[in-house]
This record gives structure tokens, C-alpha cells and sequence, in this order.
């Protein structure tokens, strides 16, 4: 690696945890979604039953994200993602073989869990945060882009798969999908600058020039971390967002199906929130480095409670648009607006430990969501007071966003 690729090489870092996103949450939310009224109705089960599989996944998140984490920040990222690609595309493939309650447990909840845990944020963003200070929230805002483009790129296809070959088969696809993207993302990923000779956002080390690291940055342990209100309120904050972020992903597709538009409007109407979701990562990029992070989680969390409001009141396709827009061009930032938060807030050095021990709350907030949809749909026979309850969950997580200022060891620039 000559001293030109080195000072790009943080970029070749970002690209490779894009596609870990695009994986773990394509598959594990975007692509189960889809698959959700298809096997629901297949299997003859209620859709609370299935929605409770996430339950599960969320459990296993729990308990390995709290080890997983430290190991990421001791030995780096590119085991756990090729480790972690693995495990996806068995679960995928396992799905695909599904008859009874038991086996789905088993393929979704455990095998695609661990699978979505090892490329998930606690190995893609966690590493890009060490190589990036200044540009971190442009790279960031990269990175989690994955996310969206998986909710552009799987559903048509996705849809098209499941109604002209079956379900099953289409599981068969994303696990041979998952396989050939996971052995090209996994050779990108490396642990932090430091490693090669390099400093943050691309500079290139040489032992005749001055060695200065971007502008200070404070790094907390993870017992220092916990200890500072800041903590707190970010996991209210981003938990109470989760439970209805996650709900509604689960059942969108459900919902907007139920209101007799048909499959293909449907798919293509969550297209387009995802490709706004894409779009509104690098625009909240340029907001969060001349705003404070905290606001802009209040604005997104707000901006996903009005896009729920309008959803609910939506009785045609030019509603659905609507919520779409609003709800993509706001809480469509939440992802990469939330992980900057604990980076900006905690520094670079513990950041798999820290977001490890996350995963507890988000076994609540993860599961809670689906599964709540999923029962009051069965008790009621519509989604009005589920998606009712995650427009509260937005505007307590706004309240607890606009609170939480950082911690007084973090970087100046950040203070507001």
C-alpha cells in the first residue's frame, strides 16, 4: 500500500461497511418485511406470531453485542464481517426451508441475528468512527447509507421473486446475494488508522513530517461513558425512536397492502422512502456540521411522528406519497445522525465497547416495536393504535434527544 492509496484508504473502509449495512439491515428488516404477509399467509400463522421471531433475534443481539463489541475494538473488523456473512446467508437459507414456529425461531432469531449483529453498526460504524474526526460525519452519513439502498434495491425485486417463483425461492436468492457481497466487503475492512502508518480522515503518516492529529478529540472508556447523564438520555433517546422505527418497518408493507394498494405500489411506494432516506444522509451530513448533533435527532424524531400522523390519515395513494416524504426526508437521517451522536459524544478508542453494551436496550425497543404492531393487528384487525402508540415513542425520543447535551469532555467544537 503506496503513501497515495493509504491517504484513501479510510474511504476503501467506508465502502466496505456500506455494504455491511446494505447486508445486515437488508435482510434482517427490509427484506423480512417483504417476506412477512407472503409466509405469514403461507404458513397459516398470525402475523404477531412471526413479528415475535424478531423477539429472538433482538434476545441473541443482547447477548453478543456486549462481547462483541471490545473484540471488534481489540482485533478489528474483517473476521466479523466474513464471520458475519456466513451466518446471514444461512439464516436466509435456513428461512427458505421454514414449516413450523420452531425453525423460524432458530433461522431468524439466532442464525440471520448473529449474522446482522457482525455487520451491523457495532463493526461498520464503530470502525469508520476511528478513521475519520473531521470528516466523520460525511463518512458516516456514507456508511449508513447501506441501510437506505437496501430499501431501494429489495423490494420490487424482492416482490417480483416471491409472486412469480415463491417465497422460498426467493429466500434462496438473498442468501446467495449475501454470500458473493459479504467475501468483497469483508478484505476492505481494517481496524483503525493507526494500524498503517496513518492518522484520522486520510493523512498519510511519514516519519519525516510532523505527526498531528485532526482537532482534539476526547475519548471515554466505556465505564466513563455510562457514568455521564449524556448516556442516558442518548439511549432513551434513540430507544424510544427504535420502538416505533422498527415496528413500522416490519409492518409497512403489511399496512399499506391492508388499505387495498396493490403489491406493486406498495414496493414501489417503499422504494421511494428509501431513496429519500439515502438522499436525506449526506443533506443531514452538511446540517450536523454546522448544527449541533442533539438537535438534529430532535428534528428527525419529530419529523418521523408527523410522517406516522399523516400515514394514519392516509386513504390514497397520494397520502402514502406524502407520508413517504416526510417521513424519508426525516427520519430517514436517523441512523447516521444517531450513530454520529455516539461518536461525536465518546470519541474514537472505545467505541465497540460502548455500543456493545447498547444492545440490551435495543433487545427492547428492537423486538418491542414489531411484536406490539404485530398483537394489537391481531386484537383489532388494524395497525391505527400501534402506529398510534410509535408516534408517542417519536416525540418522548425528540424530548429526550433536545436534553442530552454532550458530555464536558467532549470536543469543544461540539459543545453548544
Amino acid at each position: 500500500m503506496n503513501i497515495y492509496s493509504k491517504s484513501l484508504y479510510g474511504w476503501a473502509v467506508v465502502v466496505g461497511a456500506f455494504v455491511s449495512h446494505f447486508l445486515s439491515y437488508g435482510t434482517l428488516v427490509v427484506a423480512f418485511g417483504i417476506f412477512f404477509p407472503f409466509m405469514a399467509e403461507s404458513l397459516g400463522w398470525g402475523r404477531g406470531l412471526l413479528a415475535s421471531a424478531t423477539v429472538l433475534a433482538r434476545a441473541t443481539a443482547a447477548l453478543v453485542g456486549p462481547f462483541m463489541g471490545p473484540w471488534v475494538d481489540k482485533y478489528g473488523p474483517r473476521i466479523f464481517v466474513f464471520l458475519g456473512a456466513v451466518s446471514l446467508a444461512g439464516g436466509a437459507g435456513s428461512l427458505a426451508l421454514v414449516h413450523s414456529p420452531w425453525q423460524l425461531f432458530a433461522a431468524y432469531g439466532v442464525v440471520l441475528a448473529l449474522g446482522a449483529v457482525a455487520l451491523g453498526d457495532l463493526t461498520a460504524d464503530s470502525t469508520v468512527s476511528k478513521w475519520f474526526v473531521r470528516r466523520r460525519a460525511r463518512a458516516i452519513a456514507f456508511t449508513t447509507m447501506g441501510m437506505s439502498a437496501a430499501g431501494i434495491a429489495l423490494p420490487i425485486p424482492l416482490a417480483f421473486l416471491i409472486v412469480h417463483f415463491g417465497w422460498r425461492e426467493a429466500w434462496i436468492a438473498v442468501a446467495v446475494v449475501i454470500a458473493v457481497l459479504g467475501a468483497l466487503a469483508a478484505p476492505l475492512m481494517r481496524r483503525r488508522p493507526e494500524d498503517y502508518g496513518m492518522i484520522p480522515d486520510g493523512a498519510a503518516g511519514r516519519q519525516h513530517e510532523e505527526r498531528t492529529m485532526p482537532p482534539m478529540e476526547v475519548s471515554l472508556t466505556r465505564n466513563e461513558a455510562v457514568h455521564t447523564p449524556a448516556f442516558w438520555l442518548l439511549v432513551a433517546s434513540t430507544n424510544l425512536a427504535a420502538l416505533a422505527i422498527f415496528g413500522v418497518n416490519l409492518h409497512l408493507f403489511s399496512y399499506i397492502t391492508d388499505q387495498g394498494i396493490s403489491i406493486g405500489l406498495a414496493a414501489a411506494a417503499i422504494t421511494y422512502l428509501y431513496l429519500l432516506q439515502t438522499l436525506a444522509k449526506p443533506l443531514w451530513s452538511l446540517i450536523a456540521e454546522r448544527l449541533a448533533v442533539r438537535y438534529c435527532l430532535t428534528i428527525c424524531y419529530s419529523g418521523g411522528a408527523l410522517g406516522i400522523v399523516i400515514l394514519i390519515g392516509a386513504s390514497s395513494p397520494v397520502g402514502l406519497f406524502a407520508f413517504a416524504t416526510v417521513y424519508g426526508l426525516t427520519r430517514g437521517a436517523q441512523s447516521f445522525v444517531s450513530s454520529l451522536a455516539w461518536s461525536d459524544y465518546f470519541g474514537r478508542d472505545s467505541q465497540g465497547a460502548i455500543r456493545g453494551i447498547l444492545f440490551p436496550f435495543k433487545f427492547v425497543s428492537g423486538s418491542g416495536g414489531p411484536v406490539l404492531a404485530g398483537l394489537l393487528y391481531d386484537l383489532q384487525g388494524d395497525y391505527t393504535l400501534a402506529f398510534s402508540v410509535f408516534v408517542l415513542a417519536f416525540a418522548l425520543g425528540s424530548f429526550a434527544a433536545l436534553i442530552a447535551r454532550p458530555p464536558q469532555s467532549a470536543p469543544a467544537a461540539l459543545l453548544d
